[in-house]
């Protein structure tokens, strides 16, 4: 498929803007995917952890009353209080059997909604009717119950917290090997970068420098020489009209050596060719321009300066 100079750089200059755009959005999705992911795996362990602490503090403050009611028998007993403790209780009860994420935190959490049914009638049904051995039923009954439910919130609490270390470590390991993916792929766009931006100024002047040291070969009279030139382009275009062009001009000199005295020679419309050569430089000097500036490249600056030199001498050439 024949390809213009221009849609080739047009085409270089797309594939490093592709390569920044794969890096970005690879980097964009793997920092996504770390933010949603951390918040995914360990809100819910937070949450529990919460549940937990707020449910001890609620045993707590009713222990507090129950204590003073069955060991203090100047207690005013202050059904509001325990009420409110019961209910702060129940609610991170209810919310922490919502939020089952471990092994065994199911089984843990039905064991103390047992336990504290328990513990809530035995404390309801000792402040309606009390016995002479309160202090013996609080010591065999109640405090061991309340120790018991305590035990297994903890447990609640350090499954949970032994999750969040285990996440943790997982996430540590994610965010290496991220960075690891991204290292590699960025070197490897690097590498490509680098070796596009060194050989393409170079896949430019190599052909100029071809051409123009053809022409000065036709300026000292060696018409023998040839231009060979692979890409198919107007690089190809403007060697095979110099390449024309010099193999008529070696025949009509080889015909004039040979044959001094005839005066009939073969015609040849030079000017066509050189209009064609002129038309071909035309269309390529801007494109090298325009690359030259931008990258900087001297070889390119100077190859650009000859070809409007042979422009000039062969405008110069067609109108004489």
């Amino acid at each position: 498929m024949k390809l213009k100079i221009r849609t080739k750089v047009l085409l270089g200059i797309l594939f490093v803007f592709v390569e920044f755009v794969i890096i970005g959005s690879l980097s964009m999705y793997y920092i996504s995917t770390l933010k949603y992911g951390s918040e995914l795996l360990i809100k819910n362990n937070y949450r529990s952890v919460q549940y937990a602490e707020n449910m001890i503090q609620s045993l707590d403050e009713t222990n507090s009353a129950v204590n003073s009611l069955f060991l203090n028998k100047h207690y005013q007993y202050n059904k509001k209080l325990v009420a409110g403790s019961f209910d702060k209780f129940e609610k991170n009860l209810q919310l922490e059997g919502q939020n089952i994420t471990e092994l065994g935190e199911k089984e843990l959490v039905q064991s103390i909604k047992e336990k504290y049914a328990r513990y809530k009638s035995l404390v309801l049904e000792q402040n309606i009717k009390s016995t002479p051995e309160n202090v013996n039923f609080y010591t065999s009954n109640i405090l061991p119950l309340t120790n018991e439910l305590k035990a297994q919130i903890f447990s609640v609490s350090t499954l949970n917290m032994h999750s969040i270390v285990q996440k943790n470590e997982k996430l540590s390991e994610m965010v290496s090997q991220i960075y690891k993916n991204l290292s590699i792929l960025l070197t490897f766009c690097l590498l490509i970068t680098a070796s596009f931006l060194f050989n393409f100024p170079n896949y430019i002047a190599g052909p100029i420098k071809r051409i123009t040291e053809n022409i000065t070969e036709m300026v000292n009279n060696n018409f023998s020489s040839r231009i060979r030139i692979s890409t198919n382009d107007e690089f190809k275009e403007l060697s095979e009209a110099i390449n024309d062009m010099a193999e008529k001009l070696e025949t009509n000199y080889k015909h004039v050596e040979l044959q001094p005295a005839v005066t009939s020679v073969p015609k040849v419309d030079e000017n066509e060719i050189l209009h064609n050569i002129q038309g071909l430089l035309e269309s390529i000097r801007p494109v090298i321009e325009s690359i030259s500036k931008n990258s900087g490249n001297k070889t390119l600056l100077e190859q650009s300066e000859i070809l409007k030199e042979i422009e000039y001498e062969l405008s110069k050439a067609i109108k004489s």
